[in-house]
């Protein structure tokens, strides 16, 4: 006869939890913007990073990257050597397809990014800037830079984070 008590005490704990689960507010989904002169580099590499860092702790979020003016060819915008360390570190800054920054991008977001001199932009004025050295000639203090903008980011996420 104990051990249908406990039974039941068990069945009884969990059926309590999940109905305390069911009613618990759903966490929002974050959004996060970057957004790049371009929209080659910076903000691509960034969109990756951030990215890779939810997945490992097990965030949900939204990243995506824009440029001011995107170019007609990206690849015009990495160096050899750039997309040789890209490969080396396992970003691929064309994950996503080149798109122009809209005004309904920055609306949308949560938190918007913008590098260097793209926070100058139209439509920007509430953006955080990063600053970044350049990623094709400072491939190592680019990427250390951009290091503790993520990490600081992903504690600011997880202590949103239900």
């Amino acid at each position: 006869m104990a051990v249908l008590d406990r039974r039941t005490q068990i069945q009884s704990a969990v059926a309590m939890l999940i109905a305390t689960q069911a009613h618990a507010k759903p966490c929002p989904v974050r959004h996060v913007l970057f957004i790049c002169p371009l929209g080659v580099v910076q903000s691509a590499i960034a969109r990756e990073e951030l990215r890779r860092a939810a997945r490992a702790r097990g965030f949900s979020v939204i990243v995506q990257s824009r440029g001011v003016e995107p170019p007609r060819d990206p690849s015009s915008d990495i160096s050899p050597a750039l997309a040789s360390h890209l490969r080396g570190d396992g970003i691929n800054t064309i994950a996503d397809p080149l798109r122009k920054m809209t005004r309904e991008d920055v609306a949308k977001a949560d938190i918007t990014i913008a590098f260097n001199e793209a926070a100058q932009a139209p439509g920007l004025e509430g953006a955080r800037q990063w600053k970044s050295p350049s990623w094709n000639s400072k491939y190592d203090e680019a990427k250390a830079a951009l290091a503790v903008n993520i990490q600081a980011l992903m504690q600011e996420l997880a202590a949103q984070n239900c």
